[in-house]
This record gives C-alpha cells, structure tokens and sequence, in this order.
C-alpha cells in the first residue's frame, strides 16, 4: 500500500524533448522487429505501421490519452478526435524493446500478484512508474480476461482518473445487443465530460466506415492466405493486434492493410513468374493465442525444422459482421459478444475447426502464457476435440512477456518433435 499512495502523490509526465527522444528511440526499433519474412527488404506496410505507431503515441503523451484494454471500441475514441492507449499492446511493445523487466519489478514492489497475466502485470508496473501518457479516461472491458477489470481499477487509483468497465454479455440476442449498446452510449457521454468535446454523428459514422474498409482488407488478405505462396508468416501476423485492435476505425488502419494486401499479392504474383511451386510437402500449422513478444528463437526452430509455415493465427480470424453507421452503437455491441473467444468453448471450438479445413493444417501449436486461465483451463478440452477431427494439437507452455517464465531448450526441443512427427505423417 505505502508504493501505491506513493506513486499517488503525483502522475504527471511532462512530455520533455529527453522522454520524447526516449520513447521515439525505442518506437524506431519497431519495423526492425517485424515484417522481415514479407520479403527480403524491409517491408513498406510494417514501416508505415510503426510510423502511425509513433504518430499516435506522439499525440497520446503530448495531448493525453484513453486508456484501454483490448476490446474497447477505438472507433468510438477516434470518432472524438482522441487518442487511445491499449494497456496490453504497450505492455507488448514494452517486452519488444526489451523494458518488461522494469515493469514487473516495479509490479513486484507494489504487491501485484505473480500469478496474474504478465501483460497486465507489466501494464501496471509501466503505470507506478509514470512512463505512460497521462490518460484522460480510462476504460476497459469484461471481455475474454478478467483482469481488466482489477487493471482498471488499479490504474484509476494511480493515476485518480475516472473510469467505465463496460460489462460484454456472453450470449447475443437483442436484449444483450440493446444492454451493451447502451453502455457505449455511456461511454461516449464519460468521453464528451472529460475532453470537453462532442461527439458528432458524421465523425461517428466515418470512423464506423473506416472500420468496414479496414475489415474488407482483412478479410482479403486472410483468403490470399490460403494460397501456399503467400509470403505473409505466422511470425509477423501474431503482431497484427496493433491495426485490428488499437488502430481500427482510423486512417491508420486502412493505410496499414491496403499497403499489406497489395504486397502479398506482389509477392505471390512474382513467384508465380518465377516459377515457384506450390508446397506440395510442406507442414502447415495454425497457431492459437498469442507468441511471446522478447527475443525468443521459436519461430527460427519452426521454419528450420523442415518446410514448414505457420499458415493462420487465431486472433487475426474476423468474427464481427459489417458494421451499420446507421446504428454504431448496436453495430459495435453485436462486434463485442460475437467474439468467438466469448461465452461457451463451443464458439471457439467451431471457429478452430473451420480455420483448420480452410488453412488445410497439418497441425495445431497453442501458445498457452502463464497466468492466462482462460486459454490454459480450455486447451484440455479443445485438444481432444480436435485430435477427434485428425488435428495433433502441441501445447507449448510459456510466456508472452516474463521471459523468466520461458524455457527456450525445452520448447525448441517439443517444437522440432512436433514438427517431425507431422512430416512423417504427411
């Protein structure tokens, strides 16, 4: 307690050109840490991705920000012409450059559970030590991790900002669609309170177009996928949170995914010319959940240990129907609860299964990060189901941010047996 009413004392971060030198020195490591397996240069799309990345958070720390977890509607904060600050995705970024370890210790001395997901003990350890932008609001989700919950109320004693937890129904029906909807409606009146701004219907209706536009893309590139000469691997597209999430509903977004579309269809249009057959024997694996975000030689062992491709993730499967401008609130609740990862394990079962026939996967690899009781009490289960349908599944238990909770020999040693196993099945 005597950390917390420290740290209480005073959130200010002045944005001061050191701490903007700082941070843009790490946010231009970004592009060197993704999209290289595109092709051999460095990927236009992903540089363009880490350039938005960097505008935002210039304008989060200069002009304040909306402090999220994953599943709050941005559309709805850049249709106010603010900024949000994804909590878990900073915490990601965080691991990428190689802080996390700052972060938990600082989480560590403020009495944070060692037990709990390491994005949110790094989120808040990020948060005691003052490196986050000063948030105006703070909001976050029941969605998928309970821990949402306690990070933003946690957050709201640091930094004595308001907040909303925005609480998801698990089945969708009217009744739910109408509860939620009615709730981000809320939210958009706490948003309008606290930035003295108000919430115009065209800006609304814009951003929900931006979004649609941002989904077609997504969708398209996820049917050039199912083509084996896609260049787009497994290693990049698990970092694809940042325009599917925190970006969507901007510019950013629509940017980001046109520039990756028209690459992969290059890419694939040039092996064509140049002769490159299909992989006749090649070993593609699906991967659930997320990959840990330190440097980690995972993805090395995968793509040495044979031909083989991780073909689709998990998390970059559209769930959401179209969205309505016409009515953006229930278009967005029904976005929320239709996440195959809500309600019953059946829905996520279901979209497994189709992901495996339409991938045509050999294998399955679920990245089960310590502290996720969600994902770790399910993979028992969908792992015989999907062993039923003739998919050998490999858990592989680590971490996506504490790289003390990550044993490389062993996963490395698990991963090539897998792998070989697959080949000599096919």
């Amino acid at each position: 307690m005597s950390n917390i009413k420290r740290t209480k004392k005073k959130f200010v971060r002045k944005f001061t050109p050191y701490f903007a030198k700082e941070l843009f020195r790490f946010l231009n490591l970004y592009i060197k840490i993704t999209g290289k397996s595109i092709d051999k240069r460095s990927s236009e799309a992903f540089r363009a991705l880490s350039n938005y990345v960097i505008e935002l958070f210039y304008h989060a720390y200069k002009k304040g920000s909306i402090w999220t977890t994953l599943f709050v509607p941005s559309e709805i904060i850049f249709a106010m012409k603010l900024y949000p600050f994804s909590l878990e995705i900073a915490a990601a970024l965080n691991t990428k450059f190689g802080r996390a370890s700052y972060a938990l210790a600082e989480a560590d001395l403020a009495a944070i559970p060692t037990d709990v997901c390491s994005f949110h003990r790094a989120a808040l350890g990020n948060a005691f030590m003052g490196v986050y932008p000063p948030p105006m609001f703070l909001a976050g989700t029941t969605t998928i991790c309970d821990s949402n919950l306690k990070t933003i109320k946690i957050c709201e004693s640091i930094t004595r900002k308001k907040s909303i937890i925005i609480d998801v129904p698990y089945e969708l029906n009217d009744i739910s669609i109408k509860y939620l909807a009615n709730q981000l409606v809320n939210l958009t009146k706490c948003l309008e309170e606290v930035s003295g701004k108000k919430m115009e219907k065209d800006s609304l209706a814009e951003a929900i177009e931006l979004s649609n536009r941002a989904r077609e893309k997504m969708i398209e590139i996820n049917r050039l996928r199912q083509n084996p000469l896609s260049p787009l691997t497994g290693c990049d597209s698990l970092g694809l949170m940042v325009p599917s999430h925190l970006l969507i509903g901007s510019k950013y977004a629509v940017d980001f995914y046109t520039k990756l579309l028209e690459e992969i269809k290059e890419q694939i249009a040039l092996k064509k010319a140049n002769g490159v057959k299909n992989g006749e024997n090649e070993i593609r694996l699906l991967w659930l959940e997320l990959k840990p975000y330190f440097k980690t030689d995972i993805f090395n062992k995968i793509e040495n240990a044979g031909k083989t491709k991780i073909a689709f993730e998990e998390i970059n499967h559209v769930y959401w129907e179209k969205l309505d401008p016409d009515k953006p609130y229930e278009s967005l609740s029904r976005k929320l609860i239709s996440n195959h990862n809500n309600g019953p394990l059946e829905n996520r079962l279901e979209v497994i299964k189709m992901l495996a026939r339409d991938y045509n996967v050999d294998g399955i690899i679920a990245f089960s990060t310590w502290g996720c009781r969600r994902n770790n009490a399910a993979i028992p289960t969908i792992k015989t189901e999907l062993n039923k349908e003739g998919y050998p599944l490999l858990n592989l238990d680590g971490d996506c941010v504490d790289d003390s909770n990550y044993m490389s020999g062993q996963i490395a040693t698990r991963t090539e047996g897998f792998v070989e196993m697959l080949g000599a099945k096919k």
